[in-house]
Formats: structure tokens, sequence, C-alpha cells
């Protein structure tokens, strides 16, 4: 909605002619823990940026008529991800993990019914509560003059009134009976994802060793995990894993796409490379080259403009802290193949799991719970 018409600039084309009529460009996307609008301009051209930010998040007309509009384009979209299986699973894993009535247990996009309740009441007030600078970062990236941001963010920031709001109530991960769900779907191929619940948050010690560990596994096409089920095993179309790290919390995982007859060729290599993680320490080789990958993978984002502001952002935002390329790189040569272990011990156990297969397939869910059961300490 913020995109349909400010007051100065009364419809969607006007507000879009405005920045890219000057050869920029602008979008937003929604994170688990923030928003983020962002305009890529040039640099002659900097305070129609900002200016256009301004106009976005505190002026828009919020009309009656679009917002019914927009609600069908947002159910279309949501239509669109439920067709997904590889996109869906995540949701759903989300609110199996969580609960509805925990925010991370809750879909970013919503359902039809929330969507079609929204109101022009509701996203003022939202608006109002949210959208003020006390609960916003301005990141600027560029070759521009520190005094002329200062000022031109004074300009069309500085009288904009608004309180800091309070973060949301921790989150409480309560253990499974056992920690596996099923969702039968007729599909052709099966969605799963093996997940822990680390906590292990963005200022939390083990961050960093645990980005080394999921690079170990899953960082390249000689990876450990992605190579043994792709090339060597040929039993799966797709294998990553990954971290989520959050404010007050953080999860690992692996994802996976195989076929029904592949399941449990797929679920015995996933745990017996976790199981070898926690009782081998990795040779100084591997560590070495995947620390490279690792490195390389920073150095490369930190070359884009784009990448940059949207990574500062999030750093002041959620971790109250900068760090800079060199720190990243420092950081991620602190990890040892001790640490790595010490993680894989310590986060990858039957109580931090959280399973969850969809698609179709003949296995019952008590063949699946013992062979799990027999996989993992």
């Amino acid at each position: 909605m913020l995109f349909e018409g400010t007051d100065n600039f009364p419809s969607s084309k006007e507000l879009a002619t405005y920045v890219e009529g000057v050869g920029g460009r602008s979008g937003a996307f929604t994170d688990k823990e923030f928003v983020l609008f962002y305009v890529k301009i040039p640099k002659d051209y900097m305070n129609i940026g900002i200016h256009y930010l301004s106009e976005i998040l505190f002026r828009s007309k919020l009309e009656d008529d679009v917002i019914k509009k927009e609600k069908n384009i947002v159910i279309e979209e949501l239509k669109r991800k439920l067709d997904n299986p590889e996109v869906e699973i995540w949701d759903q894993w989300f609110e199996w993990l969580w609960g509805k009535n925990q925010s991370l247990g809750k879909s970013t996009l919503g359902d039809i019914e929330s969507i079609k309740n929204i109101t022009r009441e509701k996203l003022k007030e939202y608006l109002a509560t949210y959208y003020v600078p006390p609960n916003m970062v301005l990141a600027i990236v560029g070759n521009v003059s520190v005094e002329e941001v200062k000022k031109a963010v004074d300009k069309y920031f500085k009288n904009i009134k608004g309180k800091e709001v309070s973060k949301p109530l921790k989150l409480k991960f309560l253990p499974k009976s056992f920690p596996l769900k099923i969702i039968q779907k007729d599909l052709k191929q099966n969605q799963m994802i093996v997940g822990f619940v680390t906590g292990v948050s963005l200022l939390h010690q083990d961050r960093f060793p645990m980005q080394i560990l999921s690079d170990v596994l899953s960082r390249g096409v000689n990876s450990r995990l992605f190579h043994r089920l792709v090339y060597e095993l040929g039993v799966a179309y797709s294998a990553y894993t990954g971290n989520y790290f959050l404010s007050d919390t953080g999860l690992f995982y692996i994802y996976c796409g195989a076929s029904s007859k592949n399941i449990k060729k797929v679920i015995k290599e996933i745990f017996q490379q976790i199981n070898l993680l926690k009782t081998t320490k990795i040779t100084d080789r591997e560590l070495y080259k995947t620390k490279i990958k690792t490195k390389a993978d920073v150095v490369f984002s930190f070359e884009s403009p784009d990448n940059l502001a949207s990574f500062y952002a999030a750093q002041e935002l959620l971790e109250k802290r900068i760090l800079s390329m060199k720190d990243l790189l420092h950081e991620i040569d602190t990890v040892t193949a001790e640490d790595i272990q010490r993680a894989a011990r310590k986060y990858f156990i039957l109580s931090n799991l959280s399973f969850i297969i969809r698609g179709s397939f003949k296995q019952s869910g008590k063949i699946l719970e013992t062979l799990i059961k027999n996989n993992i300490s």
C-alpha cells in the first residue's frame, strides 16, 4: 500500500516516476524480524531518494478502493505460495515448531482471513505505532557527503513523532512428545526439514561455529551432505543447510527434496552426517577450505551497495552494533575444529529436534520415528 500514492504524489504512477525518472528504483521485503524499504538511485539525486522514503513511510494516502484492490493481489500471492510445496513447508514448519500464538509461528504473509480483515483504520494505526523514527534505522551507502545526508534526513525525518515500541514476548520452545510431523499431500516429490532449535542468536558465542558447521555440510557441490545425497547416492534432487540467527533465538535446518522410495535412505544419511560431526573432529584441511568459501561469501556480499545497506541496517536494528568485513572475517578465522564438534554435540540432540515431512509416501509415522530414534542420540 505504501507504493500506491502519497499526499504529494497521489497516484502510484506519479510516485514511481519521481524515483524512476532520475534512474532510480525502489522496493521492499519482509523478514522474520523487520521490514525493509529501499531506494537505489544515482548519487546526484540522493535527496530525492530520502524524500521518496519519507513520502511512502509517513504520507501514504491508503485509499479504501486501492486497499480493496491490493487485498486481492496479496490473496493471489498467498495462493501462489500454497501451490508451491518448497515454499509452503517453511510456514508449516514454523507454525508446528512455535505454535500460532507466538510470533514466529505465524506466516509473514498471513492468511485469507487476516488479509480480508485489513482496513484503512488498522493500517493507519499500525503505521502510527511502528513506522516512526525511534523504530527505524536508515542506512545510506554510496559516494555521498555525510553532511548532506544529515541535512536531508533532518529535513524529511526529524519532525516525525513517535515512541519506540517494546520488543515482543520472548519465544518459548516446547519440545514435542516426539518431534516428527507428517503432512500428507498428493505430490511427486517429498519436502523435508530436519530442524534443531539451537537458541543461537545473533549475539551468541556459537553463531560463527554454527555458520561454519552449516557450510561444512552444504556450502558448494563438494560439501559433505550435498555431495553425498545428490552426487554419490543420487537420492535427492536438492539438499542444503542453514541457520536462522534471530535477536533472541536461533534455528539450524537441513532441507531436502526426495522421492518417496528414497525417504529412508535420505533420513539415514542426514543423521549419519550429523553424528559424524559429533564423534569426529573435522580435519584442518577441510576446516581451512570451508573457511575460504565462507569468507568468500562475505567478501562478495560487501561488493554490492544494496547488500551493504541492508546488512548494516539489520545489524544496527537487531544487534545494536556494526561488524565490519574485517570483523566478520576475523570471527570466521577464530573458529576451531573443537568449536564445531562441541556445537554439534550440544545442539544436535533429540530434545532440540523438529522434523517435518510434506508429501505422499507409504512409510508410517511409527517406522520413521523408529528410524530417527535409532540414528540420533
